[in-house]
């Protein structure tokens, strides 16, 4: 049984074990989405949803920052791993001109790859793209990935509905308390197309990012929209337990 809060995108192999369990049991109901980055962070996240079976989801995922550092054969490993275990959530994956376009063409062969696993295995795409939400949802779209969700949306607005009509969500992430365009895409994506995250533990212009969060970011999200906090909770869930129904916890 899924809870009532999701945090859709969280670094849980950084965040710890015991910090994890700490934000579990201090938001009852929290259902966390662990993504990874390469072979290493996703064994650790794969044991993290092991020892809390029910609320930890693992995501078999190969960074774009990390294209460049690691060889691409470790992609193969994530690729392996996934079809092995039946990780039915492939992230963080992307493509990113911001930070690191110097490996733009090795990004999008990457992405590619992931996209076509994708596909095969059903899986839901937690996806990074950072001024390159365009080429994103072209891809997933030529590739017919079905479930994706698109990590601390901060790209056109003209393009929202072009995501939520192609049954993609877009996540909502804490950092929404400070963080002024990500208000404005808060307050203009319609609640059909909202999910919550934390991207934890990421320290966010002095802001440490938790799981713990989410109910405060749900709230300030409904503040934004002008509507009751407990709407904002239903569309989150039910848009979470959409993208994640094919998904062992």
């Amino acid at each position: 049984m899924f809870g009532r809060f999701y945090d859709m995108h969280c670094h849980c192999s950084e965040l710890g074990s015991r910090a994890l369990g700490e934000a579990l049991e201090a938001v009852k109901g929290l259902v966390v989405v662990a993504v990874s980055e390469d072979v290493e962070s996703l064994l650790d996240t794969m044991e993290l949803a092991s020892t809390y079976n029910g609320r930890v989801v693992p995501c078999a995922g190969f960074h774009p920052w990390v294209i460049g550092e690691r060889p691409l054969s470790e992609l193969d490993e994530v690729l392996r791993a996934a079809y092995r275990h039946g990780v039915t959530c492939l992230g963080e994956v992307g493509l990113d001109r911001k930070f690191v376009p110097q490996t733009w063409h090795v990004q999008l062969k990457v992405f590619e790859a992931v996209l076509r696993a994708a596909r095969e295995l059903g899986a839901l795409v937690n996806i990074h793209a950072p001024d390159a939400w365009r080429d994103v949802l072209s891809l997933l779209i030529d590739y017919d990935v079905e479930r994706a969700m698109f990590h601390w949306y901060t790209g056109p607005q003209d393009l929202i509905e072009a995501i939520g009509k192609a049954g993609y969500k877009i996540s909502i992430n804490a950092a929404l308390k400070i963080q002024r365009k990500h208000q404005a895409i808060a307050r203009v994506t319609p609640l059909d197309y909202i999910v919550t995250e934390s991207d934890g533990p990421y320290n966010y212009r002095g802001l440490k990012l938790s799981p713990t969060m989410i109910p405060e970011t749900i709230k300030l999200i409904a503040e934004l929209k002008g509507v009751e906090p407990g709407e904002v909770e239903e569309a989150a869930r039910r848009n979470a337990e959409a993208l994640l129904r094919n998904s062992k916890p």
